[in-house]
């Protein structure tokens, strides 16, 4: 005979009740295998429901592994493995997952505990965030977005919400082909592959052109992202130093000499994390030295779209003659990271084998996303955007470099001036300082700021840091600097004492 309680008064559905309180009979012992269970009939007239009721229930019971029987017979119950419950952080399972683990992918593993490029908050005071890429929220185009999405539902939706072609939605890629020949690029849309985000692109990029035991060139300081994605992959760093015009191409070439290089990987605009820009020359003399020893370029075209100040020169890809550069773009860093859009840009024999990977990767990248995109750009809404982005932050960037000749000392800080973008790289005099002692400092005068050992491969022989403008306003980002000048004079002050 079996006992339950049924509350009617509960909004808990009574079928699941039933199955509640079985389950708590059998695995308390009360029911043991074997034991049968009452008749659906039966018991929906013992504890007062309509036998579909009870009936569902033991269907629900039968799914989940208690109870056994064939059609016209008792159901049983049956001895089954226990549900694993929530487990706490003690439990040690069987399998050693550190030894299944590739070396080389352990240590990243290990390394991204302690991974903070970005700022984390504290307690000590309110502190000014100078650490975060990403678009200011107030900036997004909510709404306007929304409607483009709406519209794609509406207009498309039975289509929309199926499988993409595998290289991407065909007017998105026509749009993003069209951009691009607007920015000198020869391109058209079998040229272009989406990915989900500019980071999917360059691990696609890796996984197909570099892989275990092989090397990649980058600049130093570097994408500070993009060092983990290479250690990943199993791929060896060279590091060539960032001047203030660029990658130092005379380091550059004698590396391309002496070792066997896969790609440089390279921002010439508004480089992430210093801001700097190139001139033409600088490109055309890197194209050059690439060319003479066939070693394919890897442009990130990240901000490609925030040149607010002057004119900028055109992307390395727009002179590749002989394609051997890879052009890597994404809307994450001026219209939305949400949408989680990049694309590659590069000849069709090299998207083909990217294309191979991505498809058994991930099938199709996020056909909704890609659609309203497209929406949104067809109805100018992009390029109004855009114009916005520049007028926002051409005053925010104003305000930094008016900020930092006001406040900073220039024998205690060394601060780039981008003529775009987001961001700006501070550089301290002298020897190396232990990132914990910098930020101890910072924080304590209210600022945060990104590191400069997350933007290098083996530690850097002078500190630096990234300064991002991207969240902040003009009245912040001048309070900010304010703080940034006394945490860095009373950095070379204590310097000087020890």
């Amino acid at each position: 005979m079996i006992f339950i309680q049924i509350d009617r008064k509960t909004r808990e559905p009574i079928f699941r009740q039933i199955v509640r309180e079985i389950r708590t009979l059998i695995d308390n012992g009360t029911l043991s295998p074997g034991s049968k269970l009452p008749p659906s009939r039966v018991f929906a007239a013992r504890i007062g429901v309509n036998r579909s009721t009870v009936y569902r229930a033991y269907e629900e019971l039968w799914a989940l592994g208690y109870v056994e029987g064939r059609p016209g017979s008792y159901l049983t119950v049956r001895e089954r493995i226990p549900i694993a419950h929530e487990l706490d952080d003690s439990t040690v399972g069987l399998i050693d997952w550190k030894n299944l683990t590739s070396a080389y992918l352990e240590d990243v593993v290990s390394e991204f505990s302690q991974y903070r490029p970005e700022g984390v908050k504290i307690t000590k005071r309110e502190c000014i965030d100078f650490s975060r890429l990403q678009i200011d929220p107030r900036l997004l185009p909510v709404e306007r977005f929304r409607k483009s999405m709406n519209r794609t539902l509406y207009r498309d939706g039975e289509h929309i919400l199926n499988y993409f072609p595998y290289a991407g939605y065909q007017p998105l890629r026509e749009y993003i082909a069209q951009r691009m020949r607007i920015h000198g690029v020869a391109a058209s849309m079998d040229n272009v592959l989406i990915t989900n985000g500019s980071q999917h692109a360059l691990d696609l990029i890796t996984r197909v052109f570099a892989g275990p035991g092989k090397t990649v060139a980058v600049e130093a300081p570097t994408y500070a992202n993009m060092l983990p994605l290479l250690r990943c992959n199993g791929v060896n760093i060279v590091e060539v130093p960032m001047l203030s015009d660029g990658a130092d191409l005379e380091v550059l070439e004698t590396v391309l000499q002496s070792q066997d290089i896969s790609f440089f990987y390279t921002m010439p605009n508004f480089q992430n994390p210093t801001g700097i820009t190139t001139d033409q020359a600088h490109r055309e003399r890197l194209l050059e030295i690439c060319m003479k020893y066939r070693v394919p370029i890897v442009e990130d075209g990240f901000e490609e779209e925030m040149k607010y100040f002057g004119k900028v020169a055109l992307p390395v890809k727009s002179m590749d003659t002989d394609q051997i550069v890879i052009y890597v773009g994404t809307f994450s860093k001026v219209l939305m990271a949400g949408v989680r859009i990049g694309w590659i840009v590069a000849e069709k024999p090299c998207t083909d084998r990217l294309l191979a990977v991505k498809r058994f990767a991930d099938i199709a990248s996020n056909s909704l996303s890609q659609a309203a995109v497209y929406d949104f750009c067809r109805a100018g809404l992009y390029d109004l955007h855009i114009r916005k982005l520049h007028r926002v932050f051409r005053r925010r960037m104003q305000a930094l470099q008016r900020a930092v000749s006001e406040y900073i000392d220039p024998t205690c800080l060394e601060c780039t001036r981008p003529t775009g973008g987001y961001l700006a790289w501070g550089s301290l005099p002298g020897e190396y300082i232990e990132t914990e002692r910098v930020r101890n400092i910072f924080e304590n005068n209210g600022v945060i700021v990104s590191y400069g050992n997350y933007y290098f491969a083996r530690r850097p022989r002078n500190s630096g840091f990234r300064l991002s403008i991207s969240m902040l306003d003009e009245d912040t980002i001048y309070e900010g600097i304010r703080r940034l000048g006394d945490a860095v004079t009373e950095l070379q002050e204590k310097r000087h004492v020890t």
